[in-house]
């Protein structure tokens, strides 16, 4: 028996299923092979043009299986697992029969068998270790690069040789994508850089600004590190014999604090979610650029059935009180 949160087994499903051979006269790759290793659950998918690996680990290591679930399936298989939270903890033991799963709820089974499948570690290994030796081009299907959108955030993409695959790397993910037959006149980076010569002239060129990487939810827990580690430095230089330092003091913690539980939570997230951990980030960081978190955080509060209203007057109470005492304390 193997066990899996059922996050990752649905984005094990998403990341690879565009890859599927839609041919059903070819059972063997009609569908998602799953293995596992011991360790690792890797899916895999292939139609012969493109190929997708990705994998994640067990929460402890298991027997060894393998077992492909057909296309035919996958549809109302996606949708029972989409009724789980992410963080579902789901039990799999494959059979002769298929795939039996198992939650708090009860058990399914999802028919499937142990196809023949693509030797794939030696074909990944093939390409991962070829060089880009070559000055010929690889031309690439545009409708095919689009079943890479769900693989990754970012994804590292090199050539190896014309008429051999492009090889694209991902976390935990690795994908190969066959090129197209070009039989045109501009088969190399010579005959383009000749072709364009007259309309790209001479002279320097400006830099392209680079997109973020590896991405805005990295961007944010390097951001929240720094916060910590600054904060907590910081606080141990307040002036403890003056109120103005000691309030310095409990803002620098409070500032360590909220920095640090906001990259713990971050990267809890990031393992349960990454795709809603970097939509989250990015939507975060337009309300934070807009000047407007106060707002935000009234609305959220209200609709969390809390009274912000009412913070806001004990807050104000408080200053005053704090307020009348220093004037007493001044006097005295």
């Amino acid at each position: 028996m193997t066990t899996i949160n059922a996050h990752r087994l649905q984005r094990l499903i998403k990341q690879t299923r565009p890859h599927i051979s839609p041919d059903d006269t070819l059972p063997a790759i009609n569908g998602i092979r799953l293995e596992c290793d011991g360790i690792h659950i890797h899916a895999l998918a292939t139609d012969r043009y493109t190929f997708a690996a990705a994998r994640v680990k067990v929460r402890e290591e298991t027997d060894t299986w393998s077992i492909t679930v057909n296309e035919s399936d996958l549809g109302w298989f996606t949708a029972w697992l989409e009724t789980h939270e992410g963080d579902t903890i789901l039990s799999l033991t494959a059979t002769e029969t298929g795939l039996t799963i198992t939650d708090d709820r009860g058990s399914l089974l999802v028919p499937g068998r142990d196809e023949m499948f693509p030797k794939w570690q030696g074909m990944f290994r093939e390409a991962l270790n070829a060089a880009a030796a070559s000055g010929d081009m690889v031309s690439v299907d545009t409708k095919m690069l689009a079943r890479w959108k769900h693989a990754d955030t970012h994804l590292r993409v090199w050539q190896t040789e014309a008429e051999k695959p492009l090889v694209l790397v991902g976390e935990d993910f690795l994908g190969m994508q066959m090129p197209c037959r070009y039989r045109g006149d501009a088969q190399d980076r010579t005959a383009v850089i000749d072709d364009w010569s007259g309309s790209l002239g001479a002279g320097d060129g400006e830099t392209m600004a680079a997109l973020p990487e590896p991405g805005a939810v990295a961007e944010m827990a390097e951001s929240m590190l720094r916060q910590t580690l600054r904060s907590t430095t910081e606080m141990f230089g307040a002036d403890f014999d003056s109120e103005s330092g000691r309030g310095a003091f409990n803002a620098w913690v409070h500032s360590g604090i909220y920095a640090w539980s906001a990259f713990r939570l971050l990267e809890a997230l990031k393992k349960a979610d990454p795709d809603l951990a970097e939509t989250t980030v990015r939507d975060l960081n337009e309300q934070l650029e807009s000047g407007e978190i106060g707002e935000w955080a009234w609305d959220a509060a209200e609709q969390a059935g809390h009274n912000p209203k009412q913070w806001q007057d004990d807050y104000e109470a408080h200053l005053k009180k704090r307020a009348e005492k220093q004037a007493a304390d001044a006097t005295a």
